[in-house]
């Protein structure tokens, strides 16, 4: 037990980083028929407050696009449900009840049984 013990604190400490993963941060072209682009590092130089003014910068830049594409956004998301709710009312409920014309088929006497009938049968078939 003290064997299991010492080899699963010692696969602890190594298995522990002391740096942070986001102080490599890299940005690289997310799709490969991109032109390839030179990672960009951040910058992670200054104090927390600069850093932070930085960032705020950046995000003040880049203001307008982003509400461009907010708003892009949300079109296509009302597209995508208004196409989605024009395909559920188009679908056909399958325990529905559908008439169907047979007027011009009881003209030219293309009926058997009686005209009253409670329940009509459409046969179709192709002779292609």
């Amino acid at each position: 037990m003290a064997l299991f013990t010492l080899l699963a604190s010692s696969f602890t400490l190594l298995g522990c980083e002391t740096s942070s993963r986001l102080d490599k941060t890299v940005q690289i072209a997310e799709h490969k028929d991109e032109p390839a682009v030179a990672p960009v590092k951040a910058d992670h130089s200054g104090s927390l407050e600069e850093r932070v003014a930085r960032l705020e910068e950046s995000q003040a830049r880049s203001a307008e696009a982003l509400e461009w594409l907010t708003k892009w956004y949300a079109q296509q998301q009302q597209q995508q449900q208004t196409q989605a709710d024009r395909q559920q009312r188009e679908e056909l409920d399958p325990d529905g009840v559908f008439a169907v014309d047979i007027a011009a088929d009881l003209k030219l006497g293309q009926v058997e049984g009686p005209a009253q009938a409670l329940v009509t049968i459409v046969e179709a078939w192709d002779f292609a």
